[in-house]
């Protein structure tokens, strides 16, 4: 009976490697989605202030920005929607911010400013043990600035 001592061993771990492979499961998944959720912010923080500088690029290749008229803004107001449009984002992740008419500002500094604001609604953080991953921001924004003339005489 040599065998029965073994056999009752082997019926003992019997479902073991279900348990284990289970408990790797999670704690891999866990840090694959905290990897995905951590660096998915930062990406579209790369894309909107990527976004943000062409579309501003693209508003002042024209070369008369320093008086513009306002059908000449409506002009640049296309020019920025346009690259935004034609950006891979999808329409509802690009909003304008606060304080701007559409996505560009013009005057002394012209300006063109996208973000988003509910990242959450992009990527929802799931919550363990009251601690929620991703812990994302308020919000997800680019802005570029440029100063196209100087105020003082000299330049």
């Amino acid at each position: 009976m040599p065998h029965s001592a073994g056999t009752g061993s082997a019926y003992r771990q019997r479902g073991a490697a279900a348990v284990e492979f289970s408990i790797a499961f999670i704690i891999f998944f866990l840090i694959l989605y905290g990897l995905v959720g951590y660096s998915i912010p930062f990406l579209l923080g790369a894309t909107y202030q990527e976004l943000a500088t062409e579309a501003l690029r693209d508003a002042i290749r024209s070369p008369d920005t320093r008086a513009p008229s306002p059908e000449q803004i409506v002009l640049y107001q296309q020019r920025v929607q346009q690259s935004v449009h034609n950006s891979w984002l999808p329409p509802a992740w690009a909003q304008p911010c606060e304080g701007y008419d559409g996505f560009l500002k013009t005057g002394a500094v012209w300006s063109v400013c996208v973000r988003h604001g509910d990242p959450e609604s992009i990527l929802p953080p799931f919550s363990i043990l009251g601690w929620k991953v991703p812990q994302l921001p308020d919000e997800i924004r680019g802005e570029a600035k440029i100063r196209l003339y100087s105020n003082g005489a000299g330049g």
